[in-house]
């Protein structure tokens, strides 16, 4: 005959999960303050109050809480992390809360307002309901960034909801998951989207990051931008990156880059920049004590314009990191690089990677970098230099890094020596 089965009593932890009656094997009666902590958690929505209840049963009710109540009433009462850790978790897959200020609140908020304004639909969504999700998120969003915005909304719905908070906008106009529904007219941004966010650039005092990446921006386009940022003194930080800009746009980006600029990061990787746009950034250089960082992979630059750009930078004294890879430069370019090495003391990394320097032309460069003491990393890898010129420079690089003081680099930032 089977035996029954012994009910063990379980110690009951503070804080814990409180068992419930029949849960031990002696008479149990649950004690009333967690009685109490139970009704508050059950009628929170009801009654959205702590009252003067002690910080350790205010954090117990929260642990209680349903991770569905309605974001105006939690927002604003509750500042629990692992509240709003277990909502994101709960919603979102890869939670990087990282990306945005290691606050699990932060981020609940920001990917909250990025959904609404991907999945708007002017014909299916009430705008005030978004206007209040945008007016009542604000004090919580720093950073957005948008992979779809099918609607093509006015921007300036969102700069004026988010006014004095919003420090970084990543935009993409595109869509996702479509399949065999696919639509050329889904992709890239408009004219009219342009002009929207040229308005509120004239007027926004707190945005740093630009983000405009994978939009077909043409020139007609990238100028009307640039129109609004003439007087911004804000956005520090601008990437145009693969679009489709070229010289016209260039030369309305340049103007950009006058002595009043506070442009620090500027990248025009992968577009259509041919001599006269890098003519028209050479000019702008001249007279720029702003930028650090200047990426123009991946265009048509070629030999006239790389040369331009190397002499301008000679007298240069803010610009710390170069990248012109892919941009056909040769012999020219070559030779104008070893005299910037030369004279040059403020740039640390320089990627010239698949040009066509030549033998001469590396042998140039290495020679310059003999004397150059603050190029702290050097890529020019099939720039058909010769194996002996290459190496040669990569032993002289890590000789510059083994010998720099890493606490002197400020806001250099993190240094990779060419292997």
């Amino acid at each position: 005959m089977a035996q029954p089965t012994e009910n063990k009593a379980k110690d009951y932890v503070p804080g814990g999960p409180i068992p419930l009656p029949g849960q031990t094997g002696v008479p149990y009666v649950t004690p009333l303050k967690d009685l109490c902590v139970r009704v508050v958690a059950a009628n929170f929505e009801a009654r959205p109050t702590f009252g003067k209840l002690p910080a350790l049963y205010v954090k117990r009710v929260i642990d209680l809480l349903n991770l569905d109540l309605p974001l105006e009433l939690v927002g604003t009462l509750i500042d629990d992390e692992q509240y709003w850790k277990r909502r994101s978790c709960a919603r979102w897959k890869n939670c990087q809360v990282a990306a945005h200020g290691n606050s699990w609140k932060q981020l609940y908020f920001e990917r909250n307002v990025e959904n609404a304004l991907e999945r708007y639909d002017p014909a299916t969504t009430e705008i005030n309901g978004l206007k209040r999700l945008l007016a009542y998120s604000k004090r919580f969003v720093r950073s957005i960034n948008i992979s779809q915005l099918p609607s093509h909304l006015d921007l300036q719905l969102l700069f004026d909801a988010t006014a004095s908070c919003l420090t970084t906008l990543s935009l993409t106009y595109g869509m996702m998951n479509v399949g065999m529904d696919y639509d050329r007219s889904l992709f890239g941004i408009k004219l009219s989207d342009c002009r929207a966010l040229a308005k509120a650039l004239e007027r926004t005092e707190t945005l740093t990051y630009l983000n405009l990446s994978g939009n077909l921006l043409d020139d007609e386009k990238v100028r009307m931008v640039a129109s609004g940022m003439v007087d911004n003194l804000s956005v520090t930080h601008l990437d145009l990156s693969h679009n489709k800009v070229a010289d016209r746009g260039v030369r309305a980006l340049a103007k950009l880059l006058d002595s009043r600029s506070v442009i620090a990061f500027l990248d025009l990787c992968d577009n259509q920049i041919h001599t006269e746009g890098g003519r028209a950034l050479a000019r702008a250089l001249r007279g720029n004590h702003s930028l650090l960082h200047l990426n123009l992979r991946l265009n048509r630059i070629g030999d006239e314009g790389g040369r331009a750009l190397c002499d301008v930078l000679r007298s240069n004294t803010s610009l710390q990191r170069l990248n012109l890879c892919s941009n056909e430069l040769a012999s020219l370019t070559a030779l104008s690089v070893a005299a910037l090495l030369g004279t040059n003391s403020t740039l640390l990394e320089l990627d010239v990677t698949s040009n066509n320097f030549g033998a001469e032309g590396g042998k140039q460069i290495r020679e310059a970098l003999e004397d150059n003491r603050t190029l702290r990393a050097m890529d020019l890898r099939l720039c058909n230099v010769g194996a002996e010129n290459e190496t040669a420079i990569a032993e002289l690089i890590k000789a510059h890094c083994a010998n720099v003081d890493y606490s002197s680099l400020g806001s250099a930032g993190t240094i990779y020596p060419s292997k």
